[in-house]
């Protein structure tokens, strides 16, 4: 009786020991990020349309979660008319796909709208996203820029793990900080004069968030995105 008390102790510790390793991974590999953009249009009619919003990115190996925070349009012109104007400040959400036996050079992925208000979350396929201007890469979202961007852009200064890459081509200037440790951009900023058009976008760190989102949305219902075409 004895023995057999020490084994199932010995198991339960064993057990515990497991579970407590698993969440401090998980706590330690989700990371919470704020990014701040400016964009700036000048468009035929010499009005300049400048697009102020902020996102929070929440990320870990295998999930991206982008959640809207705020968004400022200031311009003279009027603003067409969105085919899916619901979804335009919709949550996102992006789940990579378990690795399968084909090695591809991207991994493959899910993309979600999730609508918490109604306890949904909405999947769009592949050629949807490419409809809707999205990104049918997983480290471009994940890292915030083309994967091999940096191999063809010179560095020219670089501290502490963050190096800073600066390009001239074609009357426009491209400079990109990149932070190797978090393998994330810090700072984004393409600008052409001459076209009247710049975007930049800066990245912060925040403190990492005690729970993922992501897995409250195991009990949505889910829907796809052309159940809500026209």
């Amino acid at each position: 009786m004895k023995i057999m008390l020490q084994k199932l102790l010995k198991h339960q510790t064993l057990f515990i020991g497991l579970s407590l390793y698993a969440l401090s991974s998980l706590a330690w590999s989700v990371d919470e990020y704020r990014i701040d953009y400016r964009i700036e249009r000048l468009d035929s009619n010499g009005v300049t349309t400048i697009q102020q919003y902020s996102d929070k990115m929440i990320r870990d190996e295998h999930n991206v979660w982008i959640e809207r925070l705020n968004t400022q349009v200031h311009a003279h012109a009027e603003e067409g008319e969105h085919a899916h104007q619901s979804f335009d400040h919709a949550i996102q959400w992006l789940q990579k796909d378990k690795p399968s036996k084909m090695k591809t050079k991207d991994e493959a992925f899910q993309r979600f709208y999730i609508l918490p208000d109604e306890k949904m979350r909405v999947h769009l396929k592949d050629v949807e996203q490419e409809m809707l201007g999205m990104r049918s890469c997983w480290r471009c979202e994940y890292i915030l820029i083309q994967p091999d961007l940096l191999k063809h852009i010179p560095a020219i200064q670089s501290h502490a793990g963050v190096q800073h890459y600066q390009m001239h081509q074609a009357g426009q200037t491209l400079n990109i900080v990149w932070n190797e440790k978090d393998q994330i951009v810090e700072r984004y900023e393409l600008r052409h004069p001459a076209q009247g058009y710049s975007k930049v976008f800066s990245v912060q760190k925040m403190k990492s968030p005690i729970s993922t989102p992501w897995i409250q949305t195991e009990k949505y219902s889910e829907r796809d995105y052309s159940d809500f075409s026209d």
